[in-house]
């Protein structure tokens, strides 16, 4: 199940296997954890000659270096007899003696806490080994971290991948697809599923690996991550801890702030009972370094910024588990879920605006829009009525900047919506967009549940129509 949305990348990978069999191919590949990279690794390298190596950061480098030069040991590429006593050793066995082999590094960006000498080890051995008939692959999830170890100039491996692949998490169409599979037929029953999962490969596996096929999104959540010894309840913990180390409690609270609807700087702050200006690079570096949080800026106003969660299963705990241990400690399920049961709308609605933007991303893809969309975003700005000034929102707003056309659209999770009213409400909102005032087209469109009546002269769309994404 796992491989339906990855074909494209094993083929990939096939393909420079096959030119690995004359000479050295690199191949890094990079993508947030979970998106199924060392999965993805595994189902290639069968019936291959491999050698699959995982860098753990919590070990010395002597402590690797046994480990590793022991897996050489295993496959009989050294004898029992032989020491390897340095990583230049170990990486000039592998290129001398381990022909037409697929050698994986998983989480080499690990090496800078545990040996950063193996990077000039590595550069050298690629340079002198150029010609060798080896595959090897290299395997990393903290993004900023691996561009930095490839892209940056100064970097000892800077120019010596052959190639680079992105596994991005599966697209809205990919997780519809997937959920279709795991036996699942009520579209906003599996955009629920989707909007606590996003596109992480992991989370559909579980779902079939622990027999909860077409269960309802409130059923999953509970027997995955809250009862008791549940398989995935550590999980979140888990990923953030190996992504921030030490230094976790002020970006735990940040999070949850995000989560519970402090989207501005000034929010933030507030809530942290912290001055702005020493959150800021916090902030900067879970959107850069950790690619966990992302800002926008709206068009009519870029100083005004908000920041959200990019991680959907993240955000889900944060809002419903992270200030709640003294439930979660104790097991109280029923608590819990009683919580999410009566909350989750509140918290799906803002995830049903970003899976509205992939929505139309797709449909734009498919020239299926009245806009050729070159931009989409949220939109927010204010208005004064008498002396009182308050905040206008539109969920999102598109353009087409050469031919100076405008879509607004509203996204409603909701059934039998009235889009007419709906729609004059739009098009007041509309006139507080500055954006080519008089001198513009201008669109509608609405998403929802499904509609009570469809209003002329705006695209209105359910979720039969997100079906067939």
């Amino acid at each position: 199940m796992q491989f339906i949305n990855r074909k494209e990348e094993l083929a990939k990978l096939e393909e420079y296997y096959m030119l690995s069999q004359k000479r050295l191919i690199t191949v890094a590949i990079s993508g947030l954890r979970r998106t199924g990279k060392t999965t993805l690794i595994k189902e290639f390298i069968k019936n291959k000659k491999a050698l699959y190596f995982f860098v753990y950061d919590s070990k010395t480098s002597l402590e690797l270096l046994r480990e590793f030069t022991e897996g050489l040991r295993k496959e009989k590429i050294i004898t029992e007899l032989e020491a390897i006593d340095s990583w230049y050793l170990f990486f000039e066995t592998i290129f001398k003696r381990c022909k037409n082999y697929v050698i994986v590094l998983d989480e080499v960006q690990n090496f800078i806490s545990v040996d950063k000498s193996v990077f000039s080890i590595l550069q050298k051995n690629c340079d002198d080994f150029k010609e060798a008939p080896l595959n090897l692959i290299i395997l990393g999830s903290l993004i900023s971290l691996f561009k930095k170890i490839f892209e940056d100039k100064k970097q000892p491996l800077y120019g010596r991948i052959s190639a680079k692949i992105r596994l991005e998490p599966f697209t809205l169409s990919n997780s519809l697809e997937t959920l279709s599979i795991l036996g699942y037929k009520e579209v906003g029953e599996m955009l629920q599923i989707y909007g606590i999962f996003g596109g992480f490969p992991k989370y559909y596996a579980a779902i079939e690996q622990f027999e909860l096929l077409n269960k309802n999104y409130a059923e999953v959540i509970k027997q995955l991550f809250i009862i008791e010894n549940a398989p995935l309840e550590t999980e979140v913990n888990d990923i953030l801890k190996q992504e921030f180390g030490r230094r976790s409690a002020l970006y735990y609270s940040m999070m949850h702030s995000i989560a519970i609807g402090k989207t501005k700087l000034n929010e933030i702050a507030a809530n942290l009972q912290m001055r702005e200006s020493s959150i800021t690079r916090h902030l900067k570096e879970l959107e850069e370094k950790f690619n966990l949080i992302k800002s926008t800026r709206s068009i009519s106003n870029k100083k005004n910024t908000r920041y959200s969660i990019n991680h959907p299963l993240i955000e889900f705990w944060f809002t419903f588990v992270y200030d709640k241990f003294s439930y979660y400690s104790i097991k109280d399920t029923a608590s819990l879920m009683k919580d999410v049961k009566q909350n989750f709308n509140a918290y799906f609605g803002k995830r049903f605006e970003q899976i509205c933007k992939e929505f139309l991303i797709v449909l734009n893809s498919k020239e299926k829009l009245p806009v050729k969309l070159e931009y989409l975003s949220n939109w927010w700005g204010h208005a004064r009525q008498e002396d009182n000034r308050y905040e206008i929102e539109i969920d999102l707003i598109g353009l087409n900047q050469k031919a100076r056309q405008i879509i607004f659209v509203e996204c409603k999770w909701k059934e039998d919506v009235d889009s007419e009213e709906l729609l004059k409400e739009l098009k007041e909102k509309s006139k507080y967009v500055h954006w080519h005032d008089n001198k513009r087209e201008e669109y509608y469109c609405i998403i929802a549940k499904s509609f009570k009546r469809k209003a002329e002269g705006c695209l209105c769309l359910d979720l039969n129509d997100i079906a067939q994404v």
